[in-house]
C-alpha cells in the first residue's frame, strides 16, 4: 500500500494546523509544518512573521533550507500530513489541498490565536497585515519558483473553511483523499454558501468564478439555492469562466438572501 501524503496549503488563518492535527491520527501520520518552522525562525531572529517574510525576499537561503526539507519528503516511506504553502510543488505525489477562508474570518481567527510571532491590536490591523504578508509570500514564491500559490488550479481539492468547523473540514478532506487514492472522481471545489454571490447564472450545474477575491456563481444557481435551503454547509461545484450576462447587484443579493434564508458574507459594498 502506498504511503498517505496529504499536503495542506491555504489562506492564513484557514485552520491548516488544527485540521492537520485532526487528520494525523485518522491516517496514522506524522505532521510536518513549515509554518511552525518559519514562526520559530522569526522568534529566534526577533522578528514578526511579516518582517521575516520581507527579509526572506532578499535572503533566499532561508527558503532554500525550508524547501530542501520539503523535497526530501517526496521519498519518505511514511504517512505524512504536510502543512506547507509549497508542498503541492515539492511533494507532487501528495494529495494537495487548498483551504480557503474569507479575509475577515482569517483575521479574527489569527487575532484570537494570540501567536507570539503575530501581534495585532485589532481585527482591522490583522486583516491588513495578513494581506501584506500574503503579498510578500506570493512575490517571493513567484520570483524563486515562477509559481502562483493563489492559483486554485494547482491543487487537487479546494475547501472553503470560512463557516465550517475544523472537524468538518478534516472529514471532507479525508473523504476526498480516499476517493483520490481509489482513482474515483470527486468535486474539486467545495465552497461555503455564504460566500457564493448570485449573478443570475442558471445554466449548467453548480459552478463559480473568482473575481477580486470573491466567489460568484457561474452556473446552476437554482440547484445551489435548493442545496442551501436543504441545509448544505458546503456547495460542491466546478470552476468556470465568467458567463456572458452574469451580473451581481445588491438588489439581486437581497432577493437571494430572501429566497435561500442565508446571509451573504463579503458582498461588495457591504460591511459584515
Amino acid at each position: 500500500m502506498n504511503n498517505v501524503k496529504i499536503s495542506l496549503a491555504g489562506d492564513l488563518g484557514s485552520g491548516k494546523s488544527t485540521v492537520g492535527k485532526i487528520l494525523a491520527p485518522l491516517f496514522g501520520a506524522e505532521i510536518y509544518s513549515t509554518g511552525t518552522i518559519q514562526r520559530n525562525i522569526a522568534l529566534q531572529m526577533g522578528m514578526s512573521t511579516l518582517e521575516l517574510n520581507r527579509y526572506m525576499e532578499t535572503h533566499p537561503e532561508i527558503d532554500g533550507m525550508i524547501d530542501d526539507g520539503l523535497r526530501a519528503l517526496e521519498k519518505e516511506e511514511k504517512n505524512l500530513i504536510i502543512d506547507s504553502r509549497m508542498a503541492w510543488h515539492f511533494v507532487p505525489s501528495s494529495f494537495s489541498v487548498y483551504m480557503a477562508a474569507a479575509p475577515r474570518i482569517s483575521a479574527e481567527r489569527i487575532l484570537a490565536a494570540g501567536r507570539e510571532s503575530e501581534h495585532f491590536s485589532s481585527v482591522e490591523e490583522a486583516e491588513t497585515r495578513i494581506a501584506e504578508r500574503r503579498q510578500s509570500e506570493m512575490l517571493r514564491y513567484s520570483q524563486l519558483y515562477g509559481v502562483n500559490i493563489k492559483d486554485l488550479e494547482n491543487y487537487n481539492y479546494v475547501v472553503d473553511t470560512s463557516f465550517i468547523t475544523p472537524q468538518t473540514a478534516a472529514e471532507h478532506i479525508a473523504a476526498h483523499y480516499k476517493k483520490f487514492a481509489a482513482g474515483e472522481t470527486f468535486a474539486r471545489y467545495e465552497l461555503c454558501p455564504a460566500r457564493l454571490l448570485p449573478t443570475g447564472a442558471e445554466e449548467g450545474g453548480p459552478a463559480f468564478y473568482e473575481e477580486g477575491g470573491r466567489f460568484y456563481i457561474a452556473g446552476g444557481e437554482r440547484e445551489i439555492a435548493e442545496s442551501i435551503r436543504g441545509g448544505a454547509r458546503l456547495i460542491a461545484c466546478r470552476r468556470a469562466a465568467k458567463p456572458a450576462g452574469a451580473d451581481y447587484a445588491p438588489a439581486r443579493a437581497a432577493a437571494w438572501e430572501k429566497q435561500t434564508g442565508i446571509r451573504l458574507f463579503g458582498a461588495p459594498g457591504r460591511e459584515n
